[in-house]
């Protein structure tokens, strides 16, 4: 017997309910994510005939990306991450990017406070010369949702992806400087050389 599209449809919704309704924290959120997704498809076959145009990133800034959920020990849910592309189109749906993390572990290289450098310092920046209250508190409430992304100082080399530039998640606060603000030529060199490490053998034919 052949199954039909919606007979597989609706046996995959039993499988997400499975696992959504098991005890792995993991997947606990897996519904909202699923929906997401499938809000992304709509969107794409909606937009199937117009013209190509997204975001273009320099290499080095800094993004916010919803990883979504996925197996194994892939990464998962929300997470910073760094542009590696050297000259990402406004043409091009995808972009390629390592991720941060706030714990150490094999195919991870410590890069020290970024995001408390890079955002929040400059952030601070913009309360000196905001024009009104109302604007402090908003960069304000910026600045203490980021303090609980401090610890995520690890660039996690070994998980870099090339996703689609509809996982970024674009900021609605005018003064969010995600998505605008880049890391330093030292952390990209850092993030190179482990990349070097970690994928080539270069190392190895300098040692010959």
């Amino acid at each position: 017997m052949i199954q039909t599209e919606e007979s597989i449809v609706e046996k995959a919704l039993k499988n997400f309910t499975i696992v959504k309704n098991s005890d792995s924290e993991k997947f606990k959120q897996i519904d909202e994510w699923l929906l997401k997704e499938s809000r992304l498809y709509m969107k794409e076959i909606k937009n199937n005939n117009a013209p190509a145009q997204y975001y273009s990133y320099k290499r080095g800034t800094i993004l916010k990306v919803d990883f979504g959920v996925n197996p194994g020990s892939e990464l998962c849910y929300t997470h910073f991450a760094i542009v590696l592309d050297k000259d990402n189109k406004a043409s091009s749906d995808s972009i390629t990017v390592v991720p941060l993390t706030s714990k150490e572990g094999q195919g991870k290289i410590l890069l020290d406070t970024l995001i408390l450098d890079e955002l929040i310092k400059k952030l601070s920046n913009k309360v000196r010369v905001a024009n009104s209250e109302a604007d402090v508190q908003k960069i304000k409430a910026l600045i203490n949702s980021y303090k609980k992304y401090t610890n995520f100082s690890y660039a996690y080399v070994s998980q870099i992806t090339t996703i689609s530039k509809s996982r970024i998640i674009i900021p609605s606060n005018k003064y969010d400087i995600i998505g605008k603000s880049r890391c330093s030529k030292e952390i990209l060199n850092k993030i190179d050389n482990e990349i070097i490490k970690l994928y080539t053998n270069l190392n190895d034919v300098d040692k010959v």
